[in-house]
């Protein structure tokens, strides 16, 4: 797939999901779509049918009946594509889907590439390049937060802050580049002062933006949530609460959990991926050892870790070093669960887990009492630092956090240059390479590599 794609050819492809349903629908674009399409189908003559209109009829083919059908009509450029598009709704049995699209495909339509619906509307101006990506962002969101912010870009709003920020670039290359021809050297500071300022002032746009691809991380790919603790603190009761069924095996005999148990959880919106664990502590069982090593392994991954400790006593020594050495070597956020505070917490245990300067709640996985506050607390602990974020611009892509960074490390370099007093020439030369690093972020200079590797994750129909 490239820029150079040909688009003499019809492409034709299912849209949705293959499977149990009712409906299914075929696309098809390029300049025969219709003319195909028109064939084949037994009802309205679909080449002197109005554009933007749906007609009902049948799919007909060596006089054999395939289904009956609603097609939907679309002229270029007044499409997805841009060329002229045809939608066909069938009934969903993959036998009839097959057939159609090779009665169709035996008319001159072909197979389309993964994404390359989505290229040519790109390619034909239908949208810049960080609209197609909120296309794939759409559909792969596992939240409605994820999905609300990729909609924003969708309608354009990460190219209209890059379209912003670009003309702010363009007026101030225009100013270093301008041929001036001062004699005073207080004036000549002046506008490195000046000029400074404003590139300090992107400079801090950009690292915002940038800083905003690991919340659209979370929002795509879910939260990875791990409950960890010693043997028999009620770690798997708490998981059990949590989903508000019985999914993982309790019993007051601790070691009950010697493997992971993986589920997911939507909690305000957002996907969270539930990892119950072995019990934390010194055993000579094989299958425990390796229960634990999972459960280390499961901690490197986590983007939130409870650590549940029993509160109905007072903390032993070497359960304490337990949790100081576990605290001392995880690096994600961690919220400390007093459990089984239904049985009278011990306040010499509360106090002692509060030293940690962790976040503490008090609950009963056996009860529920509490759970809404350790919900409330993983949402505050997931949004610190992201609270900037909830309503602003939000970049969803690695591409585009890629191409932000190089953005920054010009602007960088062209600041150094006017605080050691270099040449303005100079200084031009990095901002140029800004400004072209920005344009890519829309597709407005774009290469064949990069194209390919931002349709290459799409599905084919889209």
């Amino acid at each position: 797939m490239d820029k150079t794609t040909d688009f003499s050819s019809t492409i034709i492809a299912l849209a949705t999901a293959l499977g149990s349903g009712s409906i299914a629908v075929i696309r098809m674009s390029g300049p025969d779509a219709i003319s195909i399409a028109a064939k084949v189908f037994s009802g309205k003559d679909l080449l002197t049918v109005p554009a933007n209109t749906i007609h009902y009829g049948r799919i007909i083919s060596e006089n054999k009946v395939f289904d009956q059908v609603l097609i939907s009509i679309f002229h270029a450029p007044n499409s997805y594509t841009g060329e002229n598009y045809v939608e066909i709704s069938c009934h969903a049995n993959p036998f009839i889907v097959d057939d159609i699209m090779e009665v169709l495909i035996n008319r001159g339509a072909r197979i389309s590439r993964a994404g390359e619906f989505t290229l040519r509307a790109f390619l034909n101006g239908k949208m810049d390049l960080s609209q197609a990506e909120a296309v794939s962002s759409i559909i792969k969101a596992k939240s409605r937060i994820g999905i609300k912010n990729s909609l924003e870009q969708l309608n354009g709003k990460l190219a209209t802050k890059i379209i912003e920020t670009k003309q702010k670039l363009i007026e101030i290359i225009g100013s270093v580049e301008m041929d001036l021809d001062f004699t005073e050297q207080d004036l000549m500071a002046l506008t490195r002062k000046k000029l400074l300022s404003q590139l300090n002032g992107l400079e801090k746009q950009l690292k915002k933006l940038t800083s905003s691809y690991n919340y659209a991380k979370l929002l795509e790919g879910g939260v990875h949530l791990t409950i960890i603790g010693e043997p028999n603190v009620g770690k798997s009761t708490l998981l059990n609460q949590i989903l508000g069924e019985n999914r993982a095996i309790t019993s007051h005999l601790p070691g009950t959990t010697r493997d992971t148990i993986h589920e997911n959880i939507v909690i305000n919106d957002i996907l969270f991926k539930l990892v119950d664990t072995a019990g934390l502590r010194e055993s000579r069982d094989a299958i425990e050892i390796e229960g634990i090593k999972r459960t280390q392994s499961q901690v490197s991954l986590a983007d939130l870790i409870l650590l549940v400790v029993d509160s109905s006593h007072t903390i032993l020594e070497h359960s304490w070093k337990l949790i100081v050495d576990t605290l001392d070597t995880i690096k994600s956020q961690v919220i400390l669960v007093a459990n089984k505070a239904d049985l009278g917490p011990d306040q010499t245990t509360l106090k002692q887990l509060k030293s940690t300067g962790k976040s503490v709640v008090k609950i009963s996985a056996k009860t529920g009492k509490g759970l809404k506050d350790l919900e409330k607390s993983i949402m505050d602990n997931i949004s610190k630092g992201f609270e900037k974020y909830s309503e602003n611009l939000i970049i969803t892509s690695k591409r585009q956090k890629e191409v932000l960074d190089r953005t920054a490390t010009h602007l960088n370099e062209a600041c150094n240059i006017l605080k050691e007093n270099g040449g303005f020439e100079f200084a031009a030369v990095d901002l140029r390479q800004a400004l072209d690093a920005l344009s890519e972020i829309t597709g407005e200079t774009v290469t064949d590599d990069i194209l390919n590797n931002v349709f290459a994750n799409f599905c084919i129909g889209k």
